[in-house]
């Protein structure tokens, strides 16, 4: 089997949709951000697995149609795997029109491997947590984590990490994703919660990390369908992520949509928060799929927050 035809691509985008292939399926979805022309058209031919409704406004309204078919449940089609960054992941249709997996995250990584990097080598173990075998490895705590790639990928790069999301369905898709890359054994903590509710424990409990990673929705619902609401959500829980934060920390990092959400502020409100003995610097970089024709597709940003010296 061709091993490039495992792994995913980026073929093109544009006219409100995104041509992709996740392992050996070529899928064609809806994409509001794409707005340009398609590069290729002829090559959006070679669709297999197509849903054909919009993703507007939080709301869903269509199906998906594989090889021709209408998919009246998604759930019935088997999933199958797609490889990354040297992992294998589940792939499987949504009925948000989703496949669980989000390469547009992917942009973190680099950031993430390399800070882990120069904490890894200065050996630091203050604050060790007894929670955890490995006291060596940085602690990252990882809210709104969903499947987990990015879980796996900080796991990879020596992170010692808690996993947390709200859907237990999600848990086991993550930890099914670490078996399928060889990975389950690595010290990761699986915990289904809501993210405030957990931070707000760890703060209780006098738990501390060395890294916090959070993608959290607009809207959406925690455990027990408690309402989550960005513009009221966010700084709160930033305030205590960054007061979870160890002596020997790595920082913030923040992946996001909502363009009215100013990174800026956020950095601002923290300096000004009295728990804080630091400044907080803030590097704001676009998030972005690079197709086959190398055109940059906006997906989003990526904000990294780290605490410097006043």
């Amino acid at each position: 089997m061709n091993s490039s035809r495992q792994s995913y691509e980026f073929i093109d985008f544009g006219n409100g949709r995104k041509l992709e292939r996740f392992g050996e399926i070529v899928v064609d979805r809806p994409c509001p951000a794409a707005v340009q022309p398609k590069s290729s058209p002829e090559t959006w031919l070679s669709a297999e697995l197509i849903f054909d409704g919009s993703r507007l406004n939080g709301g869903v309204r269509g199906g998906w149609v594989f090889q021709g078919r209408r998919l009246v449940d998604p759930d019935a089609m088997e999933s199958w795997e797609c490889g990354a960054a040297g992992m294998r992941f589940r792939v499987k249709p949504q009925q948000s029109g989703q496949l669980g997996l989000f390469p547009e995250h992917w942009n973190t990584w680099p950031w993430i491997e390399d800070r882990i990097a120069g904490w890894l080598g200065t050996r630091s173990t203050c604050n060790a947590s007894p929670d955890f075998a490995v006291t060596d490895s940085p602690r990252v705590l990882h809210l709104f984590a969903y499947t987990g790639a990015t879980t796996l990928a900080m796991a990879s790069f020596g992170a010692s990490v808690t996993h947390v999301d709200a859907m237990e369905s999600a848990i086991a898709w993550a930890r099914e994703n670490a078996r399928c890359s060889g990975l389950i054994e690595r010290p990761i903590r699986w915990i289904v919660d809501d993210a405030r509710l957990y931070v707000a424990r760890e703060l209780r409990r006098g738990k501390r990390y060395e890294l916090i990673v959070l993608d959290p929705p607009s809207y959406g619902h925690g455990l027990k369908g408690k309402a989550w609401e960005i513009h009221r959500d966010l700084m709160p829980l930033m305030h205590d992520c960054w007061k979870l934060l160890s002596d020997s920390p790595i920082g913030i990092v923040f992946t996001g949509h909502s363009r009215d959400v100013s990174m800026q502020k956020i950095r601002a409100e923290l300096e000004e928060s009295p728990d804080i003995t630091c400044g907080v610097a803030c590097n704001v970089t676009q998030a972005k799929l690079i197709d086959l024709a190398g055109r940059s597709l906006d997906c989003g940003y990526v904000a990294g927050f780290e605490p410097v010296p006043l």
